[in-house]
């Protein structure tokens, strides 16, 4: 049904439609003029009858009041031979009369042919007046009655029987006229009728064609632009609905073409996002606890978008030096991603170069002058140099406005204790107006100690009512925390930091990539005791 439905053309529908509405029309305009007609024709026969039955009827009571008067001295003479030629002569007058009878004290006296004897019931009514009735319901005709008087001696009575039949001929001619000229006129509207009819169903099969060639020509380049033709456009000249159909519909093709490009080019943008995410990913150092000698490094950096800002590594030098190195570009995306891949890329040139130049301090110099010219807008980063020394057991450090780091002391139930704050600023790198400054320092380390680094990006990770992580609450993860003689501990606490972040945030999206470096100084390991034998 629906499949059959579609096939037909909007403008067979449209002069389907228009033409079962305007025959509806036709019909009952054709119908109400008919019963129009016809309630008129009633009334004049009515009008007509109620007007002559009122004539006949002044005629009537007339003419018996002069025939009265007209026999009354012959009656009261007693001379009935003379009240004959009387009423004969008044019968021959008019026509309508169709009987005269009278009668004395109960007796016939005078009468023209076809009286009936009847017609001399009471005719009196409740006030004593004689007046006329009708001789029979369903007979044209009328008895008027009087009585014939001399002053007020009662001679005898008079009756006068009237035919209507010439009224009822002439209402008859009347109504026959009628039906004639509503049979005409009937005639005459259904002509015009069948005429707007045609007329009607002409001009809608015209506005059918007229609308359905445009919209059929918007369904055949919209199926083309489903196909993938996005060259499809249409004649917008019309000044009506379908003309500003047909605008939109180019327009949409013009915006459906441009989205299409733009489409590519993203899909384009985030492949090479991807790969992007992928090298930058792949410079870092791996996920797994690294052993180096008495130390064991872990770390964690999770950019904010597809790129990011953030970073780290590591590098083992001669004898059994560690050195790691943490930083922070300004903001996230793409840019900061370069700045990142250049200072890693600046460091690795520098320890090819010479191990001896991968101090804290020069590394940071290193740095600063490999990002200082990248691009035209001054970008910055911070960042912290250490080198962890085994031999003598301290750290030889340099900030450059990175957070400041802390080391967790491990008591002697080998749980994380108090903590040592490793206060050392200095201004941010590739700053192209202000003077390098460079905070360097050493601590000593104890055995069991846990050096932890850590970009802004983890303390200033936000949870949905925009409350911050803090420093404090990253402390207490560590503070009581066990560690082994393995490196497994070492990864579940970079794990446990990773978990209660998120929980924190509860998914909301993170306005900062997020990096911290856990190095644990274990000098009695069995790995460790091994390589000293």
């Amino acid at each position: 049904m629906s499949a059959s439905r579609a096939s037909i053309p909007l403008s067979v529908k449209l002069m389907l439609t228009t033409s079962i509405v305007v025959a509806a029309a036709v019909a009952i305009s054709a119908w109400f003029g008919q019963r129009t007609i016809a309630e008129l024709a009633r009334d004049d026969v009515a009008a007509r009858r109620t007007a002559g039955e009122a004539a006949i009827v002044r005629e009537a009571e007339l003419l018996t009041k002069n025939v009265a008067t007209a026999t009354a001295i012959p009656m009261a003479q007693q001379a009935y031979g003379e009240v004959g030629p009387l009423i004969a002569a008044t019968l021959r007058d008019y026509p309508r009369i169709q009987w005269i009878a009278i009668a004395s004290d109960g007796k016939l006296v005078a009468a023209t042919p076809g009286a009936p004897t009847v017609a001399f019931d009471d005719l009196t009514d409740a006030r004593g007046v004689v007046g006329h009735r009708r001789v029979a319901a369903d007979k044209p005709d009328w008895i008027y009655g009087s009585d014939i008087r001399l002053g007020d001696q009662v001679l005898g009575q008079l009756r006068l029987g009237v035919s209507t039949a010439e009224l009822d001929a002439e209402l008859a001619r009347v109504v026959a006229t009628a039906d004639d000229q509503a049979q005409r006129s009937m005639r005459t509207v259904w002509m015009v009728a069948l005429a707007l009819l045609a007329v009607g169903v002409v001009m809608a099969a015209l506005q059918g064609i007229r609308t359905g060639k445009p919209l059929r020509a918007l369904a055949t380049s919209a199926a083309k632009i489903a196909a993938g033709d996005l060259r499809q456009r249409v004649d917008d000249g019309r000044r009506d609905e379908i003309g500003a159909l047909a605008k939109n519909f180019n327009f949409m093709a013009d915006r459906l073409g441009q989205l299409m490009i733009e489409q590519a080019a993203k899909a384009s943008m985030e492949r090479e996002l991807a790969l992007a995410r992928s090298v930058q990913q792949g410079m870092l150092p791996p996920p797994d606890v690294v052993e180096h000698g008495r130390f064991r490094v872990v770390g964690h950096c999770e950019p904010a978008s597809s790129c990011g800002g953030d970073w780290w590594t590591y590098r083992t030098l001669s004898g059994g030096r560690l050195l790691l190195v943490i930083g922070d570009a300004t903001g996230h995306g793409v840019h900061s991603a370069i700045v990142a891949g250049t200072a890693r890329g600046a460091v690795e040139a520098l320890a090819e170069a010479d191990e001896r130049l991968l101090t804290p301090d020069q590394i940071l110099r290193s740095i600063d002058a490999a990002i200082r010219n990248v691009g035209e807008a001054s970008l910055l980063m911070t960042a912290f140099v250490a080198v962890f020394d085994p031999a003598s057991g301290t750290i030889q450090y340099a900030n450059a406005g990175q957070n400041f780091p802390y080391v967790m002391h491990m008591a002697a139930d080998r749980r994380l204790d108090k903590s040592t704050i490793i206060a050392a600023s200095g201004n941010p790198l590739g700053d192209r107006v202000l003077k390098l400054d460079i905070r360097r320092g050493a601590i000593q380390l104890r055995p069991g100690d846990l050096f932890v680094a850590f970009t802004d990006g983890v303390v200033e990770r936000q949870a949905p009512s925009g409350k911050l992580f803090g420093d404090r609450r990253l402390r207490s993860i560590f503070t009581g925390a066990a560690m082994g003689a393995d490196g497994a501990s070492l990864g579940r606490l970079r794990d446990q930091v990773r978990n209660q972040i998120d929980e924190f945030a509860a998914g909301t999206v993170a306005q900062d990539d997020i990096t911290f470096v856990l190095c644990h100084y274990d000098p009695l390991t069995a790995g460790a005791i091994g390589a000293a034998g």
